[in-house]
């Protein structure tokens, strides 16, 4: 008996639908910086470079014109800056996800950058290996600050503060629980941290006792619980 035939349309759908890359938009305006960046990830299977934009007032047609999951932003820009393009771009496209590359380790820009819907704030100095844990981290909806920002951004506004000096936490354990709500394994988390496996795997097991939790999903409840 033969099959019934697919319909033209109905391919497209298909095929569109079962591509998992994250299509990214770089828009920096340091030429050698936005190709050195197209270059590192040109062989990330997981991650498919759209477009370059080398001037930041490009951007809105590059958007409309290639359809981007991502951009990969700089902060400091001549004509709009990071920050302005970011608020302009999310009133209009409010699902874009937008991660800040930025030359710039003050703790007021990354808030900035927060309040104007960015997903994520990387310091230049990044390595490839934490960018792509980034861009992973925030299409599965999560939101990615260079650790530098942890303890300030995504940790402390989690937890209840009263809550947090009765249990006694140190700033260590919270970083490797930010980590874990990212949905980083044990390995990812010890090289964005720059420690040996055993090490992470020391902090969640006293994690655990100190919250009385015994698995990765006990904690996150914990943790939802307890904002």
């Amino acid at each position: 008996m033969k099959a019934a035939p697919v319909s033209f349309w109905k391919c497209l759908m298909i095929e569109a639908n079962t591509d998992p890359r994250t299509k990214v938009l770089i828009v920096d305006d340091h030429r050698m910086f936005n190709d050195g960046l197209k270059a590192m990830l040109i062989n990330e299977p997981t991650i498919e470079v759209v477009g370059q934009v080398y001037q930041s007032k490009d951007a809105p047609h590059a958007l409309l014109r290639l359809s981007p999951d991502m951009l990969l932003m700089d902060f400091n820009m001549p004509g709009i800056n990071g920050l302005e393009m970011t608020r302009q771009l999310l009133s209009s496209f409010p699902q874009l996800k937008v991660l800040i590359l930025s030359s710039y380790a003050e703790q007021r820009y990354v808030d900035d950058f927060q309040k104007a819907g960015a997903k994520g704030y990387l310091l230049k100095t990044t390595d490839v290996g934490e960018l792509i844990i980034a861009i992973k981290a925030i299409m599965a909806g999560k939101t990615y600050f260079d650790q530098k920002f942890v303890r300030e951004v995504d940790i402390e506004p989690q937890i209840n503060d009263d809550f947090l000096k009765k249990i006694k936490l140190t700033a260590r354990e919270l970083e490797v629980i930010n980590y874990v709500r990212q949905g980083l394994t044990n390995q990812q988390i010890a090289d964005a941290m720059h420690v040996s496996f055993y090490t992470v795997e020391t902090h969640r097991k006293n994690i655990y006792f100190k919250l009385g939790v015994k698995s990765t999903a006990e904690l996150l409840r914990f943790m939802d619980e307890n904002k």
